[in-house]
């Protein structure tokens, strides 16, 4: 069964890695990606794409919920679509990328979330507050000098596992009375992402990539909750 090109009914078999075509066909894309195209490479893109993509996100099921157990799993909401949306993309129908978005439910602004985004050069995973607002960003920032070991704590051990802080940053120094640097490095953004960001390799063609994102999204889940309390 199919809807907007995502598989909501996918096969028994396990994630067991990407196939190494994607990333021809990815880069084949950007110039044939034409509405005259499109049947042929629908069918590529299905076979290349969203089935991995779907087995890939019933994998990490487990990990996201273990995170959070409000977070949405529903497929058509988590699986990204083979086309683009035809409001800002009519010269290109199809995607040239591909995501899983892991969100909280019953939010319209501020919406904490877990991710994977990958194209044919890398991926990205980690966390992400999606339509973040600046006054989301300002209660934040309040949790965050209410609760300072409890975050610089999380924020070490993320960075001891590869991940990075992303985002605007102010010109000027908002905190000069903040001491610790690593909580400086999230004050003083307008907006963060915090990820892993890596070049496409051999773990995508293989199933180790389902464990390493489950691993990154088990080390969030500190600072996911202790964020989740004040958004």
């Amino acid at each position: 069964m199919e809807r907007d090109g995502t598989i909501v009914q996918v096969s028994s078999l396990p994630f067991s890695g990407f196939p190494h075509d994607f990333v021809d066909f990815l880069f084949r894309l950007q110039f044939n990606n034409t509405i005259s195209a499109i049947e042929e490479n629908k069918l590529n893109y299905k076979r290349l794409i969203t089935e991995p993509l779907t087995r890939l996100f019933y994998a990490l099921i487990p990990a996201a919920t273990a995170v959070s157990k409000t977070i949405t799993t529903k497929p058509s909401k988590c699986v990204s679509t083979m086309y683009s949306d035809m409001r800002f993309s009519r010269d290109t129908p199809m995607k040239e990328y591909m995501y899983l978005r892991f969100r909280e439910a019953h939010r319209e602004r501020d919406i904490l979330g877990l991710y994977f985004d990958m194209g044919r050069e890398r991926c990205s995973y980690g966390l992400r507050i999606y339509r973040q607002t600046a006054a989301g960003m300002s209660r934040i920032r309040d949790g965050i000098l209410a609760n300072e070991q409890a975050f610089v704590r999380e924020l070490r051990a993320m960075h001891d596992l590869g991940m990075t802080i992303n985002g605007d940053m102010y010109v000027k120094d908002k905190f000069p009375d903040v001491i610790d640097d690593t909580l400086k490095n999230l004050l003083n953004r307008k907006h963060f992402y915090i990820c892993k960001d890596c070049p496409v390799g051999e773990t995508v063609f293989n199933g180790e990539l389902a464990n390493e994102i489950s691993c990154t999204f088990a080390g969030l889940k500190g600072f996911y909750q202790l964020i989740s309390l004040s958004i």
